[in-house]
């Protein structure tokens, strides 16, 4: 964490505690009326992230020494570690909003390969102008998500919520590609989100072959130590982080969803043998592919 003097960190369980929302299992929380004006002065998110909505007024402040004003329907995305001061909101601001966990976003991730670019652009861009339908889109999911996290009898609650959340990505990442591309034409990235971008584009591609760092270096014409530097810096994960994602994202899809064998599955994403892509995914998540299989 940065050693800025008065700087407060908060967690998911301190913004549900001044929100009073719905939670599960120190996930997500869904928030009906967003107090952010209670943040302190200065404030870093400490392994969460902030996705809120202004419905109405207006709200300014500093995130990383750069200035943002929000009105209604700008969308924002506070995430971890970045830094927020002078937070001011007007008389009559309302805002809706969700906070994750680092942990519900690295599983979410998993699942949606197209996140990277979608993440990469709201580090760049924090407020985002929505479209009416597509704040009422935002609205709708979160009002969804609220209800299922209610449904404390529901057997696969946690599931669906996450089910919910997954399909909300990419409708917003729809709106976000959308405002992207009005906006290349004036858009500029740093070296580190230029090297971020081209490494996701590498892996996307090639994460079923290579799964070694040095690979993507060479091939990006740069050392590993600098790609992990550039990465960490703006994903906050490595270079190694992310090919796991991938590559256990893709494991849990073929086990889930096709007819292929472990042998199969263990060619298909070149392991050496079956033993060790055994231990590969049992390490990240928790059983064999033989168990996870079985899950119902």
């Amino acid at each position: 964490m940065s050693k800025i003097p008065n700087l407060t960190t908060i967690t998911l369980d301190t913004i549900q505690q001044w929100n009073a929302g719905t939670t599960i299992n120190g996930q997500i929380s869904t928030i009906d009326d967003l107090h952010i004006n209670q943040m302190p002065p200065q404030t870093q998110f400490d392994d969460c992230h902030l996705l809120w909505l202004c419905v109405a007024g207006s709200a300014t402040y500093t995130c990383d020494t750069k200035d943002y004003v929000t009105g209604p329907n700008d969308f924002s995305i506070i995430s971890r570690e970045q830094i927020i001061t002078d937070m001011h909101v007007s008389p009559d601001f309302k805002g809706v909003g969700m906070v994750i966990s680092q942990e519900f976003f690295t599983e979410i991730i998993r699942n949606v390969h197209e996140l990277a670019s979608i993440f990469m652009f709201a580090r760049m861009h924090p407020v985002s102008h929505l479209l009416d339908t597509e704040a009422d889109t935002f609205k709708d999911y979160h009002e969804r998500i609220k209800e299922k996290i209610g449904e404390k009898d529901h057997m696969f609650r946690t599931s669906v919520v996450q089910s919910l959340f997954t399909t909300m990505v990419y409708d917003l990442g729809n709106a976000i590609f959308r405002i992207q591309k009005q906006q290349e034409p004036t858009q500029s990235h740093t070296r580190a989100e230029t090297i971020f971008f081209n490494f996701i584009q590498l892996l996307t591609t090639h994460f079923r072959e290579e799964r070694h760092v040095s690979w993507y270096s060479k091939e990006m014409n740069i050392s590993p130590k600098y790609l992990f530097e550039m990465v960490k810096e703006v994903s906050g994960c490595t270079p190694n982080e992310w090919i796991d994602m991938y590559v256990v994202k893709e494991m849990r899809l073929m086990l889930k969803n096709s007819n292929l064998s472990v042998k199969e599955i263990t060619n298909e994403l070149h392991f050496n043998n079956q033993s060790f892509m055994a231990k590969y995914f049992k390490f990240h998540v928790g059983m064999t592919p033989t168990e996870y299989r079985r899950q119902k």
